[in-house]
């Protein structure tokens, strides 16, 4: 068996410059056209955060209007991963408190021979589930015999690939030091009429889905905010802060990284292709919290 590729420089290691995530629509950081094509399904007037500052002789320090003060000359602040902030119309500043990370990666490197072995498993027998309220039982995906697919030695590209970017995701998105292994993996496949029901990945830290055939004219992920109200105000447009759901079409190749408590699932399959997808769980290795905090939580001593 060939050694797996390295995808060490995908994790930060390989690189002189340190990586720094930028905003959105950031000119010096721009987002893979790729990724912006998604962006732009939500109003894209929500991801302008540049805020345009008043004329000097207009607004002193304290930001309040001052004729007659011209305000210290002000640094440039640093962008990283701080709170989006755009400015309305009428001058005020909108953030966007705790936004929920996700991460789209494409996978780099042709992968015809994982896709055929992946083709080629086995899996469960039909899963029919109860009726849909309009006479017709509805059919869910099937998931694979083998729940451990990315411990096969035909996928080590694949999974060398998604350990690289579980690193990212952690280290540079979340600023943890904690080391997050897979601890199941499975496929999953979707013929014509068959859906997977809305869930989330409970014993797990991250999750994520890779989708080695697929194309943007198949059922999208569908994401529900976790802060849904059973109240709502009348909506004109939907946008990122009104939003019950968002509905993420997906590129073949791409891997998908998220908080396993998001609740996700994925419509009825209407095409003649079946649509593959694999999903795995995580967890950090060794103990996790912090002594100090009161937050340690040794595994050593539960078992």
């Amino acid at each position: 068996m060939a050694k797996p590729l390295d995808f060490s420089d995908l994790t930060g290691k390989g690189r002189k410059k340190e990586f720094t995530p930028q905003y959105f629509n950031d000119k010096e950081g721009a987002l893979p056209k790729h990724i912006q094509e998604k962006a732009d399904l939500v109003n894209k007037q929500l991801h302008q955060h540049e805020v345009k500052p008043q004329p000097l002789e207009q607004v002193n320090t304290q930001g309040f209007y001052s004729p007659d003060k011209t305000p210290d000359k002000k640094q440039p602040q640093p962008t990283g991963m701080g709170y989006p902030i755009q400015q309305t119309p009428a001058g005020d500043e909108l953030m966007q408190l705790f936004p929920t990370p996700l991460l789209i990666c494409p996978y780099p490197v042709d992968y015809t021979k994982e896709l055929e072995w992946i083709r080629n498993q086995e899996c469960r027998k039909e899963n029919q589930g109860n009726d849909g309220g309009q006479g017709q039982p509805i059919h869910y995906n099937r998931q694979s015999e083998d729940t451990f697919v990315l411990d096969r030695p035909e996928l080590s590209n694949i999974r060398a690939f998604i350990e690289a970017k579980l690193h990212e995701f952690v280290t540079k998105i979340y600023a943890s030091t904690d080391k997050l292994v897979i601890t199941q993996s499975w496929l999953n496949k979707s013929k014509k009429g068959e859906s997977h029901h809305e869930h989330v990945h409970p014993n797990s830290m991250i999750s994520g889905v890779w989708y080695p055939q697929i194309h943007e004219q198949m059922p999208p992920i569908q994401f529900r905010s976790k802060g849904q109200r059973d109240v709502s105000l009348q909506t004109d447009k939907y946008n990122t802060f009104n939003s019950a759901t968002f509905m993420l079409p997906m590129k073949k190749g791409e891997l998908i990284l998220f908080p396993s408590n998001l609740t996700h699932s994925v419509p009825a399959n209407l095409g003649e292709e079946e649509r593959i997808s694999l999903s795995f769980n995580t967890w950090p290795k060794g103990n996790m919290g912090d002594v100090k905090s009161l937050t340690y939580l040794p595994f050593d001593r539960c078992v």
